[in-house]
């Protein structure tokens, strides 16, 4: 069982557009509405493939029925405290005649004083029934700074896998205890190791992939941490045997190597597909045990547990909806 940890829940609505136009009118018949959040894309997605996870989040206001009775009915176990606070919403525009994705990012409130505490007892609940935490994206307004550094603390001391999926500040201050992996993209990386806007031009340059090998090595070194970094369409990074490996993203569904462009289906929409990414490591990396990230089980498995991870992040790619595959 993982427990996947997430605190800014976001219902999800996808509009497929032949094409969008910029200060008109546009009408579409194909639009679906989605439970989602970065941990909503995880669990989801580890249930799909077969894995058990639980999912802790919180969620208030007169969406909160519509967000559970949706992750339900995607077969989610969720246990979410009520933070008095409403569901945002955040809307994604597909544009086939471009293919592009466009994000329409809603900002959350904050969660209710005595939600944080119901988040912990909740927390401390479920710890026990898992081998494996992982906490995806930011936290919501009104919990408290320490918050992921003490659940990343609390259980490498249970004994458990810990997989973060975070940034800045709060990825930060969970390093001293340990996690086993870090998986980000980029631009978040860049954001949080070094001195580059996540948005910027900069993101590109060389020298920012090279700052990446040497921040690789030292995040080893000092937390014992196994790095992973995508970058959309470019070869994925990654820290094992005291090396920063890199492995080509390959646009392909099967599980085995597949001839001709013919077999490639088209890219409809990249929202989760860094979720999906990390549901996909996880399932190959679970499917063996888990194995400590120093031993030589993990290190000879990782290049696996990656070529598992694009093959599910592009099987939530060519699905219209966000953070699934079926």
């Amino acid at each position: 069982m993982i427990l996947v940890v997430c605190l800014n829940p976001t219902l999800q609505k996808t509009l497929l557009f032949s094409s969008l136009r910029e200060g008109e009118v546009n009408r579409t018949s194909t639009y679906y509405l989605d439970a989602s959040g970065k941990g909503v894309n995880v669990a989801r997605i580890l249930g799909q493939l077969g894995v058990p996870a639980i999912h802790l989040t919180h969620a208030g206001g007169v969406f909160r029925e519509l967000f559970l009775t949706l992750a339900e009915k995607d077969g989610l176990q969720v246990l979410a405290p009520d933070s008095g606070s409403e569901v945002r919403f955040c809307t994604t525009l597909l544009n086939r005649k471009k293919g592009t994705t466009t994000e329409l990012v809603e900002e959350s409130e904050p969660v209710e004083p005595a939600t944080e505490k119901e988040v912990r007892k909740a927390f401390q609940t479920l710890l026990g029934r898992v081998q494996c935490l992982v906490i995806s994206g930011t936290r919501a307004p009104g919990y408290g700074d320490t918050l992921y550094a003490e659940f990343v603390r609390d259980a490498k001391e249970a004994g458990k896998r810990v997989v973060l999926d975070i940034r800045g500040l709060d990825l930060l201050s969970c390093l001293p205890f340990r996690p086993d992996v870090v998986k980000t993209n980029l631009a978040e990386f860049a954001g949080t190791f070094l001195e580059v806007s996540p948005g910027g031009e900069q993101i590109r340059d060389e020298w920012v992939l090279q700052s990446v090998d040497e921040e690789f090595r030292r995040l080893a070194r000092e937390f014992g941490v196994v790095s992973i970094t995508t970058n959309g369409k470019e070869d994925t990074l990654y820290y094992n045997k005291g090396q920063v490996m890199r492995m080509p993203v390959t646009s392909k569904a099967s599980e085995k190597s597949i001839t001709g462009e013919e077999n490639t289906l088209p890219v409809l929409n990249t929202t989760g597909c860094g979720d999906a990414f990390l549901a996909g490591f996880l399932k190959a990396w679970g499917k063996e045990g888990f194995p400590e990230p120093s031993s030589l089980a993990f290190q000879a498995g990782i290049e696996r547990y990656i070529e598992e991870a694009h093959r599910v992040a592009f099987l939530n790619a060519v699905n219209i909806r966000p953070g699934r595959i079926l």
